[in-house]
């Protein structure tokens, strides 16, 4: 069977469980062993974070196993990790180092076998738990099931020893570790006869930044935590203490798992809604002939008023686009609500849509006329400078654009395979000089794009008649110089591109 990954490499696998279990006690030390179940942008962070702890003597603190299912899907992310590659491409050279430095140490393993979670002092979960709308634009209406989460926190309980800690760092439901988790940890382990006072279980929300800060947003930032007991809480605390910059950045406890749990589902659902707030006045702000970034600056230098947001070309990603659901999910079901969060829902289903604005700014400047164009679209991951395209703004727009007949060509410079549309992507932004341009769609921030001067736009670009900047990639200065070269710009937040 072949694993292919989003950056074009692939890997042949086969499923042998005895032959993994054999190399996991070859690579166990004699050391504490943390076990992290999940590899994908939470868990290859926590996995290089863990890997460079070491004790006060200078040794390594860990034998660090990740593991994750042996499927199509998966098993790329594993064999990366064993190449001491991390599963996840970003412009943090940090983590790459960290990578590297793990396969010369040799504490770092990733597999598919369950059995690494007997050998565990300590299981970090960091799985995906998926809630979908049936319909972008519709907050309402979504579905949402614990099944694949349980299925493997079942897997752990089925595995794990007494004594073992487990910390949820999936953002999950408030009232999920407490309401779900023990009730069944607690079950599995009557059933294998051993003794559920024995089991520590805590919760620590994740609060990965992938990017250039990707490891540092693991080691180097707030963290908040809490427990099912006490002792839930000391051995998480001495845990964290292990490999986080906890004197400069202190963790908080809470004072139980939900109040741990609403953090993260909060704190992104208020920055949901403060993104689509600016949506209405990027909005008015084109109607009016304004320049919002530069409203937006003004307004920042006020202490109070400094995360205000910038106009944007959309939502993205793992966690904006559906936390506020979550916690929804949580009031009405796990607490028993019959009302929703209504204005955070308002903000998913704004911010859902938010990519219709630039297809409304390309249409204005076509006169509705996009059928046989050439639209080129640069970026198609959610957020500059990584290769994620989860939820990405631009599958919105591209799907838009190609059912309006447009001809697209995409470009990224850290996506080569687009998992969702099932594209090959040309990593190389100078292939573009060959292929034909009508409208160019600049929709991520990426640091390559950012960096292009007027000249090199041209240059990649041939033949373009409409440039359309979604995401300030644009200076004044590079838009007045392409307008000169008889080229229509506009952009998002840009009402004052009169050009």
């Amino acid at each position: 069977m072949i694993s292919k990954s989003p950056y074009g490499d692939t890997f042949k696998y086969e499923i042998d469980d005895t032959f993994e279990r054999e190399k996991i006690d070859a690579f166990l030390k004699k050391r504490k062993t943390v076990v992290v179940q999940g590899l994908g942008f939470v868990g290859s962070a926590m996995v290089a974070a863990l890997a460079l702890s070491r004790a006060q003597d200078g040794s390594l603190r860990y034998n660090v196993i990740g593991v994750d299912l042996p499927d199509e899907k998966n098993f790329w992310k594993i064999a990366r990790i064993n190449n001491g590659v991390p599963p996840v491409r970003s412009f943090d050279k940090k983590m790459d180092e960290a990578y590297a430095q793990a396969s010369q140490n040799k504490n770092v393993l990733a597999t598919y076998s369950p059995y690494a979670y007997s050998k565990a002092d300590v299981v970090v979960i960091d799985i995906h738990l998926d809630i979908k709308k049936k319909e972008l634009g519709a907050p309402y209406e979504y579905e949402f099931s614990y099944d694949g989460f349980k299925t493997a926190i079942e897997t752990v309980a089925q595995h794990i020893v007494e004594d073992t800690l487990v910390i949820i760092e999936t953002t999950v439901p408030p009232g999920t570790t407490e309401q779900v988790v023990y009730p069944l940890c607690k079950e599995v382990f009557s059933r294998r006869g051993l003794d559920i006072n024995k089991l520590y279980l805590a919760h620590s929300g994740e609060r990965v930044m992938p990017g250039t800060n990707y490891l540092d947003s693991i080691v180097n930032f707030y963290r908040v935590y809490s427990g099912i007991n006490s002792e839930s809480k000391i051995r998480a605390r001495e845990f964290f203490e292990s490999f986080v910059n906890t004197r400069d950045f202190p963790i908080t406890e809470m004072h139980s798992p939900t109040a741990s749990e609403m953090v993260k589902v909060l704190e992104n659902s208020y920055r949901a809604v403060n993104i689509a707030f600016i949506q209405e006045w990027t909005e008015f702000a084109e109607e009016a002939d304004v320049n919002l970034f530069e409203v937006v600056k003004t307004i920042r230098k006020r202490p109070t008023h400094q995360n205000i947001m910038w106009p944007g070309f959309g939502v993205g990603g793992y966690c904006l686009t559906k936390d506020a659901l979550l916690a929804d999910w949580a009031y009405r079901n796990l607490f028993n609500k019959e009302e929703n969060l209504g204005m955070s829902l308002a903000a998913i289903g704004i911010n859902d849509l938010m990519p219709e604005f630039t297809f409304e700014l390309l249409q204005r400047e076509l006169l509705d006329d996009l059928n046989g164009k050439y639209i080129t679209i640069l970026g198609v991951s959610y957020l500059n400078d990584v290769a994620d395209t989860r939820s990405s703004p631009t599958q919105v727009f591209y799907e838009m654009c190609e059912n309006r007949g447009g001809r697209l060509t995409v470009h990224d410079p850290l996506v080569s395979f687009w998992p969702e549309k099932q594209l090959e992507i040309d990593t190389d932004i100078k292939n573009l000089a060959d292929k034909k341009h009508d409208i160019a769609v600049f929709a991520v921030r990426h640091h390559e794009y950012v960096t292009l001067s007027a000249k090199e736009i041209r240059e990649i670009l041939p033949g373009v008649r409409i440039i359309i900047d979604a995401n300030n990639v644009l200076t004044d200065e590079t838009a007045r110089e392409l307008a000169q070269a008889e080229i229509i710009v506009t952009g998002v937040g840009k009402g004052h591109w009169n050009l």
